[in-house]
């Protein structure tokens, strides 16, 4: 920053050396800083210019001082005028940039060119209160009378970095979701396939068991596969749709999501046990449904045998009711749990199914603005847990 010192060196002979040194480098700063004032500002149209830019303009000397900043650059950085001219340009860079770039300022200034800077680099710069910001900076220079000058042309590009990272995270997922469907429709054909050639090998003579025996595998793997679709199309709807939440009938929906179970079950040794009262929650019923849907149905595939199921909710002090689905499997091992709701992950244990159907569960939730985990139940077995929220817009979009 400049010093508001007055002295001058030929009057500060009562100084130590160090402090007429101090007093001389000062000065200089000064008249580096006028000098770029006068050059820059004084034609209103290069002042106007300079303050209608969209980017950040800093303009530092060979020394690395900066002599000019326009106003977009006191946005960006947070320090007004005063407090940053005559200041050194380590100032609006982060300590562990400092030994590079100040040997690139040294080069730049040796050869100087118009150039972007940190090419094939990421640049990160340093506000004020301290965080640091993606930066894209473009370099220009000027030879005057007083010196050369390096002019930074500074842009902010956070959320450009925020989409970018966006879209690479969608384009992941994609990728999973992909996987996952070709998985499990090619584990679905490739029985499929083998019950239909043996039925219609004439060499081959089938006993009428063994033909409707067939006949139910076939059925049994196409509903699979229609299943697999149906999830794939409720993901797409889930992902572009915003619906009108509403106060939810959770009874009603739970009593839907076990009848359409047990309509698709024919082990009749099935143990449900569901909660008399769930707290009021708000949400979107048809999607509600379809996480209880996954979690029961996952809570009879890997329960025990027979499956003893608990449904249940309780409300929450933070805003949320939060419900589960308890099964008396042999449970999930600890360092799957943080996995399973993620796609076409490779399972250690029985719980292999889980890619698709958990991953549309976590999209659900959290597009109504609650949140989805796995826990260990106490004794055996595993909870599956959600939450909503308690309070809300009946009119809202989510």
């Amino acid at each position: 920053m400049i010093s508001d010192d007055k002295k001058s060196p030929a009057t500060a002979k009562s100084e130590s050396p160090d402090e007429v040194s101090r007093l001389k480098k000062e000065l200089e700063i000064q008249k580096q800083v006028a000098f770029a004032a006068g050059l820059f500002q004084g034609d209103i149209t290069i002042r106007t210019l300079l303050e209608s830019l969209a980017e950040g303009v800093v303009i530092i000397d060979s020394t690395g001082t900066i002599v000019l900043i326009n106003h977009k650059t006191e946005e960006l950085f947070g320090f007004n005028k005063q407090e940053i001219l005559g200041r050194h340009l380590s100032t609006l860079i982060p300590d562990r940039f400092l030994k590079v770039h100040n040997d690139q300022v040294t080069d730049y200034f040796e050869k100087p060119r118009i150039r972007p800077m940190g090419i094939g680099r990421e640049l990160n710069a340093r506000h004020k209160q301290g965080h640091e910001f993606p930066v894209e900076i473009s370099l220009s220079h000027l030879e005057t009378d007083g010196g050369k000058f390096a002019m930074a042309f500074v842009t902010d590009i956070t959320l450009r970095k925020e989409a970018e990272s966006s879209l690479k995270s969608r384009n992941e997922e994609l990728d999973a979701f992909a996987h996952t469907v070709a998985h499990d429709l090619r584990g679905s054909l490739t029985p499929l396939i083998g019950y239909c050639e043996l039925l219609i090998t004439p060499d081959i003579a089938l006993k009428d068991r063994q033909i409707q025996d067939s006949l139910n595998a076939v059925c049994r793997i196409s509903h699979k596969m229609a299943t697999v679709i149906d999830e794939l199309l409720l993901l797409s709807r889930v992902s572009r749709e915003d619906v009108n939440v509403s106060l939810l009938d959770m009874e009603a929906i739970v009593d839907d999501a076990v009848m359409r179970l047990r309509e698709e079950h024919t082990n009749t040794n099935i143990d449900i046990s569901i909660a008399e009262k769930f707290p009021k929650s708000y949400g979107y019923a048809p999607w509600v449904e379809e996480v209880w849907y996954n979690y029961i149905s996952n809570a009879i595939k890997y329960g025990g045998d027979p499956p003893i199921i608990e449904i249940g909710g309780e409300l929450g002090d933070d805003g949320f009711a939060w419900f589960w689905v308890q099964d008396n499997g042999q449970g999930v091992a600890d360092e799957e749990m943080p996995h399973l709701f993620t796609p076409y992950l490779p399972r250690k244990n029985s719980y292999d199914g889980h890619g698709l159907g958990l991953s549309i569960v976590k999209r659900i939730v959290e597009k109504l603005n609650g949140d989805v985990w796995v826990e260990r139940a106490s004794g055996n077995g595993t909870k599956f847990c959600f939450t909503l929220p308690i309070a809300d817009s009946t009119n809202s979009k989510t």
